[in-house]
């Protein structure tokens, strides 16, 4: 089961039973706030784009029906969880309208300006989806902008060829915001027609390789054709590109949840009182070492378990020492990171090759980089992220140990 489908309303519930009893110091309360926020939330996926730039295909593509259809345009659309399949519409008069249905089959006011459309989709409890209009003064777009970099956790942005005036407006989106977003070539097809799209990600790559996690020519109507077939059409579905980038939104979905999880865990275990059954279960089962035999017929095993251990236990350890100095301290913790994912490293060089070493080498690896890159804000956000990347890569190899 992904991270994004457990139920995480216990964690949650702990972490709010936490707050409230003024269990957190001062200087981690607002943070754990925030967390609690996140994890009671789904995860928001924008979907931003000028107008025609094919965003409303997309989310009916993501979805696998059609729920917007050609009646988005121009509006702030939401797409979310709810038991009714129904559709909330506000007008610029200040208006609430609530009608029954699809956005796709409506007849919406003239004056409609935004609508929230609620349907009883399981997946819509983990991740919504929010198509959101660039048109307008430059003004506006970019506060729009803005608002959405603040708010959304992944942006998708559309475009047929990502040209200067876009990569302008993109410019001033926060690196944090751009770390989990992508871009998409919309109406790919059309290029594949004109013979361009090679040359088109040729010119777009080196750009979208400092703005965006990468390029993602899409068909969406292909893509929607191959997802509301009664039979399967993997064939389509995979050379639309729709495949490819809806894996690769669920995998940030699961890392983002993933992250919030993990640094709840983390506060409740050092200034709570227990962890609930479900997310308890990790932590308390028996350390990771092992047995007298298994140390005796592989040294290079033991020495991982014990790295493996390391992690969980140094990442501890360092909320206590900073709440003990009265607040995190970047450095310090920064630089115990980089020496604990070090030694696994060094664990890891040291045991006898095989396909499952060497992949568990490149995540230490790629680890290490992440790490390199928070030393390099030296701030409180990178301390923490930097504990909670050594909790998720020990996860991960406990999940699936080499050897």
């Amino acid at each position: 089961m992904s991270l994004p489908q457990r139920d995480i309303s216990p964690l949650a519930g702990q972490l709010e039973q936490t707050l409230s009893a003024g269990r957190l110091p001062s200087e981690v309360s607002g943070w754990g706030s925030q967390l609690l926020q996140r994890l009671r939330q789904p995860v928001q996926v924008a979907v931003a784009g000028s107008p025609g730039s094919g965003k409303s295909a997309l989310i009916d593509m993501l979805l696998g029906r059609v729920v917007i259809g050609r009646n988005g345009g121009g509006l702030l659309v939401d797409v979310c969880h709810g038991a009714q399949e129904m559709a909330e519409v506000e007008t610029a008069a200040g208006e609430r309208l609530q009608i029954p249905g699809l956005l796709a089959q409506m007849e919406l006011p003239q004056d409609a300006c935004r609508v929230r459309q609620i349907l009883p989709d399981p997946r819509l409890r983990w991740h919504s989806y929010r198509e959101l209009p660039l048109a307008g003064p430059l003004a506006a777009q970019q506060e729009m902008l803005q608002q959405a970099a603040a708010s959304a956790d992944i942006i998708l942005w559309c475009s047929q060829e990502f040209a200067a005036d876009e990569q302008g407006l993109w410019a001033a989106v926060p690196d944090s915001t751009k770390d989990h977003s992508f871009l998409v070539l919309t109406m790919a097809d059309r290029q594949v027609m004109r013979g361009t799209l090679p040359a088109l990600i040729e010119t777009l790559e080196p750009v979208a390789a400092e703005e965006f996690l990468g390029v993602y020519p899409v068909a969406a109507i292909q893509g929607l054709t191959a997802r509301a077939a009664e039979a399967p059409q993997d064939g389509l579905w995979r050379s639309s590109g729709g495949k490819q980038l809806a894996e690769d939104v669920q995998r940030q979905v699961d890392l983002g949840r993933a992250s919030d999880v993990d640094q709840a865990e983390l506060l409740i275990r050092q200034f709570g009182s227990t962890l609930p059954a479900e997310a308890a279960a990790p932590a308390v089962a028996a350390p990771v070492t092992a047995p007298v035999s298994a140390i005796a017929a592989a040294p290079q095993a033991a020495s991982l378990a014990v790295a493996l251990e390391q992690l969980q236990t140094g990442a501890e350890a360092m909320l206590a020492e900073a709440d003990a100095a009265g607040g995190p301290q970047a450095a310090p913790v920064l630089a115990q990171c980089m020496e604990m994912i070090r030694n696994l490293s060094q664990s890891l060089d040291e045991m006898p090759a095989s396909a499952a070493v060497e992949a568990a080498r490149e995540a230490a690896q790629d680890g290490e980089e992440m790490l390199m890159l928070c030393q390099l804000e030296q701030d409180e956000d990178a301390a923490v992220d930097a504990v909670t990347l050594l909790i998720q890569l020990k996860k991960e190899l406990m999940e699936e140990p080499p050897g």
